[in-house]
């Protein structure tokens, strides 16, 4: 189909097919595969695992502390080159956990090619959950009628 002329608001097409809608723009161009967000979190049965991306850091430069049994500190920082006029990058963050779930001052962190790993394990429960439930006998009964929206 063709569509021609319009308000000048939107897009006209004449004698060819609508193009097709491109995929998003890769955040960093030189990436080919795997996961595009700088970082990522997930809560498996053991453990919350973050992973952040931190590229150029070294694992000297490479820092982390738990503070106060619920809060892990870490940062790292790229080295300066001054002969590119590059002061290089610093990288900072606070992860803040539940310390009723998770064990924090356990909290373990690896640092491998510029990708820091977090582990902060879960706290094991001896006991399930209750499940609640109502009995009939708690239930409201309410009758409507019309007078009432009157």
């Amino acid at each position: 189909m063709s569509k021609v002329g319009g308000s000048g608001k939107g897009l006209s097409y004449s004698n060819r097919q609508r193009p097709e809608i491109l995929p998003p723009i890769p955040r960093h161009r030189f990436q080919k595969s795997g996961n595009k967000e700088v970082y990522e979190t997930k809560i498996t049965e053991d453990a919350y695992v973050m992973r952040v991306d931190m590229p150029g850091c070294s694992a000297l430069s490479f820092i982390y502390r738990v503070e106060e049994g619920k809060n892990v500190h870490f940062s790292a920082h790229e080295p300066d080159m001054p002969e590119y006029g590059h002061d290089g990058r610093k990288y900072e963050g606070t992860v803040v956990c539940n310390p009723l779930a998770f064990e924090v001052k356990e909290a373990k962190a690896e640092f491998v090619d510029g990708v820091m790993w977090l582990t902060i394990p879960k706290i094991p429960r001896t006991e399930e959950p209750r499940i609640m439930s109502l009995g009939t006998e708690k239930m409201l009964k309410v009758k409507l009628t019309s007078d009432m929206f009157r």
